[in-house]
């Protein structure tokens, strides 16, 4: 799990500082569904070897890039209109 943590971390980055900011809204959630589909063919690949802690950070794990996709876009319109 701490594999998944990792690389949460690092699309968390590349969906803020790449995807997340473009002008066309549905760029910048490629990262969050492709993310969500790996998680659930991990889950349900090892349901039963996975523990309450495990879920919770992969409810972590799924929420994470779904906010910065909401917040760097935000920031994108943000950026244009006060130009």
């Amino acid at each position: 799990m701490l594999g998944l943590g990792i690389v949460t971390i690092v699309l968390a980055v590349l969906e803020q500082l790449l995807l997340a900011r473009s002008r066309y809204f549905w760029l910048g959630g490629v990262i969050p569904v492709s993310w969500t589909v790996v998680l659930a063919v991990v889950v349900l690949q090892n349901v039963a070897r996975l523990t309450v802690p495990d879920y919770f950070l992969l409810i972590i794990a799924v929420i994470i890039p779904y906010v910065c996709w909401g917040n760097g876009y935000q920031r994108g319109v943000d950026h244009r209109t006060h130009r």
